[in-house]
């Protein structure tokens, strides 16, 4: 049987009779009722469709990036965007000690409050040197690594402190 001109609004009625017993037809209801459902799920509502002409923002740095707070072996550096771009995305720390060679990476996980209509990055930059300057930059990516934007255009600097 084939049901054609379904959208995910539309509702058809049918009756389907299927001469190999009770257990086949309750298969076949079962089939056509997660059928129904995957087309009537898979496909967004009104609600959650942006407005027609309105493009997503791409999302900018707004405050930061600076250094929350350093000891003898670690940094935690802060950045606030502007939006969250995806649900889930990472929060990247590009450092090293010359600012031309920044070849290590920090990163942590974060999850967007779609509620909030900016997104505060901390990341923890762990395993440093005592008294060594690191030079550093920022950015948001996807948790599969494509760019949101969100990515700092200047080199900062921090210095871990003395051991303790």
């Amino acid at each position: 049987m084939t049901l054609g001109g379904l959208t995910p609004t539309t509702v058809r009625f049918c009756s389907v009779k299927y001469p190999c017993g009770r257990h086949m037809s309750r298969l076949l209801l079962f089939v056509i009722a997660v059928s129904v459902s995957i087309l009537i799920f898979s496909v967004q509502t009104a609600s959650q469709q942006r407005p027609a002409g309105k493009k997503a923002a791409r999302m900018q740095i707004i405050k930061g990036p600076a250094l929350e707070s350093a000891t003898d072996k670690s940094a935690i550096i802060r950045w606030t965007t502007n939006t969250g771009g995806s649900l889930i995305e990472h929060s990247v720390v590009h450092y090293g000690t010359e600012p031309k060679n920044l070849n290590r990476r920090a990163e942590s996980p974060n999850r967007w409050n779609q509620n909030l209509h900016y997104m505060t990055h901390r990341v923890s930059v762990m395993n440093l040197a005592p008294r060594t300057t690191y030079y550093y930059t920022v950015e948001s990516v996807r948790g599969d690594g494509t760019p949101l934007g969100g990515r700092s255009n200047t080199i900062n600097q921090f210095t871990t402190r003395q051991q303790q």
